[in-house]
């Protein structure tokens, strides 16, 4: 099974100090594990937000950049209001399931979003982790900040440029972010209304798949311990 490690011998000192040095030092493991998921199982909306190509549950697609922080995604292609963040579909395991994500090469922030009612994951603070399926397409310039919201103000997100600048580009990877990771940088667990935002302000190019919770090994390094 290959894998991905980021490690420093600093680690744990860095991510209870300082988002910077947390995604300079963080120290997970990427696996490079094909998942199966069934077309007729119900998934249910606390744990599960994107799956065989669809939103699940009251989940939304959103774009967003300075003109229009929250633009729902009404089709199978969409641009921010300001094109700074563009979607089309992408193939995982079958046509359509991902979605490919493009940067403008012109300055300025551009976000992806999911939103919805809040939910509560805050007994899975310490035990599961936000993970997806991504294959890098053109690796980032500048910074790519990954967080949740849970009602303005209140977010946690960390800048993981460097993780998504070590990863090969073209294959398909899963990748985690430990829950408290979120919690630790200002994310109440108990009123996520966004499980995932990925922003960036130069170009990029990504494309996603299957966005949900999983619990994480026993003695998976966090950003608690």
């Amino acid at each position: 099974m290959a894998t991905v490690k980021f490690h420093n011998k600093n680690v744990i000192t860095a991510i209870r100090t300082s988002i910077l040095a947390c995604m300079r030092l963080l120290c997970f493991s990427l696996l490079v594990i094909p998942v199966s998921w069934s077309q007729e199982q119900t998934y249910n909306p606390n744990y599960f937000y994107f799956i065989n190509g669809s939103a699940v549950g009251g989940w939304g697609l959103t774009l967003g950049d300075k003109g229009n922080w929250v633009m729902p995604v009404q089709s199978d292609a969409a641009d921010s209001a300001d094109r700074q963040i563009a979607l089309t579909r992408a193939d995982y395991q079958q046509s359509g399931d991902a979605l490919h994500l493009t940067w403008s090469r012109s300055k300025g922030k551009g976000q992806f979003a999911m939103y919805g009612a809040p939910i509560d994951i805050s007994k899975l603070e310490n035990t599961a982790a936000l993970t997806m399926e991504v294959k890098v397409i053109k690796k980032p310039k500048s910074t790519v900040s990954i967080g949740m919201d849970c009602g303005y103000p209140c977010r946690g997100e960390m800048n993981i440029q460097k993780m998504f600048r070590g990863l090969e580009i073209g294959k398909w990877t899963t990748f985690p972010i430990p829950l408290n990771c979120f919690s630790t940088r200002g994310a109440d667990l108990s009123k996520i209304n966004s499980p995932i935002i990925i922003a960036s302000d130069d170009q990029f190019e990504l494309q996603i798949a299957n966005i949900r919770l999983e619990l994480l090994p026993e003695g998976t390094p966090t950003c608690a311990n």
